[in-house]
């Protein structure tokens, strides 16, 4: 058994280097996988900078607070899975996709909340294995569902927890490995929690600012200040066949702040955000540790809270270390239809790797169609409709870059009530 796992964990170990542990060993290493194709492009952050993008909760379940500010459904699926052994004879896929639900009650209530739900399917294969029953394909994945709430004080408070039901799949269920009777198949469940804190720093200060770049077309200045903390795949071991032999699962810890500054134009009755643009840096620890027991045997065991994320050298330096990944990412979107992303990260296994990625949007398109005709199915279409197209480029300093695309449907503005 030992031997096969080694095998599989050998493939991960070339797809992914920065799932290594130097602090111990984990099982089921595709958790910490980032899926996103459009937070791929800024580094793999995602916990910290407010975000509508379908996958954002499995950074960040306080993401779905903010997305239901807006957004009543999302969706996002990948054209193609990606394999993230291109240049290996190994063939590694990835698949995902993810949605959201949203509703925003401050009119229904007279109670500035947001609720939204999520639900999203990673999905690694490791490919066909030949075992004594006939060929199998051995994968990992897991279903993630979601729940996140919002208040919005003036100060925006957001918070959500997430449950994962994973799924790994070594040997066909009911034929053992090697000598070992049994299954090849893990189950188990883990949670996420995460919190998320944005204050608009230029409404608290002065609500009407208005720059009048535009004559007759006033042009909103914004700017804001954000806080995350989440805490991923929180569960017990996980064992195959012996319970002896079960590793711990891992518990991931990211902090982080991000900032975002731009201008809307009010046209009329439209709001149209005509330029933003986002910074955000996330620190990232895998909560297990070796240490030895009194009999000199060596233990796992799972750290708390921020275990050793050192916020002067991983966050505001933006230095990682043998045992945190700092992540960085910029954002520059234009008129809601073009956004290009550009990041890096290092620590662990890597040093200073790039990404980057483009964001193309119907929204803005859309809108300023519709301010060109009195055709009401344009108005009613660039309301509540938006398309988007996402591409990222993950690790491209490697031979092993890989490429994400996806595709969204996102309809929003709709009040039931």
């Amino acid at each position: 058994m030992k031997k096969f796992v080694g095998s599989i964990i050998l493939i991960f170990a070339i797809a992914f280097q920065n799932v290594s542990l130097p602090q111990g060993e984990a099982a089921v290493p595709f958790l910490v996988v980032p899926v996103s194709p459009f937070l791929n492009g800024m580094g793999a952050t995602g916990t910290s900078l407010p975000t509508d993008d379908p996958f954002g909760f499995l950074y960040n379940p306080a993401q779905l607070g903010y997305v239901s500010q807006g957004n009543n459904f999302s969706f996002i699926i990948y054209p193609s899975s990606v394999d993230i052994l291109p240049f290996s004879f190994y063939q590694v896929d990835v698949n995902a996709f993810a949605l959201n639900l949203g509703y925003n009650f401050k009119k229904l209530i007279n109670f500035p909340l947001t609720v939204g739900f999520g639900f999203a399917r990673p999905e690694i294969s490791f490919g066909e294995f030949i075992s004594t029953a006939g060929s199998f394909e051995s994968k990992d994945y897991y279903l993630a569902f979601s729940l996140g709430v919002g208040i919005d004080y003036d100060v925006q408070f957001y918070g959500g927890i997430t449950y994962k039901s994973i799924t790994s799949i070594l040997a066909p269920p009911g034929i053992g490995i090697g000598t070992e009777a049994g299954s090849g198949e893990a189950n188990t469940g883990v949670f996420d929690f995460g919190f998320l804190l944005n204050i608009p720093v230029i409404k608290l200060i002065d609500d009407e600012a208005n720059l009048e770049l535009f004559e007759n077309v006033p042009s909103i200045p914004f700017f804001n200040f954000s806080i995350g903390y989440s805490q991923l795949n929180i569960g017990d071991e996980i064992y195959y066949i012996d319970p002896a032999q079960a590793d711990p699962l891992p518990r991931t810890a990211r902090l982080g702040y991000g900032l975002s500054t731009g201008i809307d134009l009010k046209i009329e009755e439209m709001i149209l955000r005509s330029l933003e643009l986002g910074f955000t840096v996330d620190a990232e620890d895998i909560l297990v540790t070796r240490s030895m027991d009194t009999t000199g045997r060596s233990k796992l065991e799972y750290q708390s809270f921020l275990g050793d994320i050192d916020i002067g050298r991983n966050i505001i330096q933006m230095k990682g270390d043998e045992n945190v990944i700092s992540r960085s990412g910029f954002k520059l979107d234009f008129v809601e239809t073009l956004a290009i992303t550009w990041g890096k990260y290092s620590g662990r296994s890597y040093d200073n790797l790039k990404t980057n990625g483009i964001v193309i949007r119907s929204k803005g398109l859309l809108k300023l169609l519709d301010k060109f005709t009195s055709d009401p199915t344009m108005n009613y279409i660039a309301n509540h409709f938006d398309i988007r197209y996402y591409k990222s480029t993950y690790n491209i300093d490697n031979w092993d870059e890989r490429n994400f695309e996806g595709i969204a449907l996102v309809i929003n503005g709709y009040q039931f009530w």
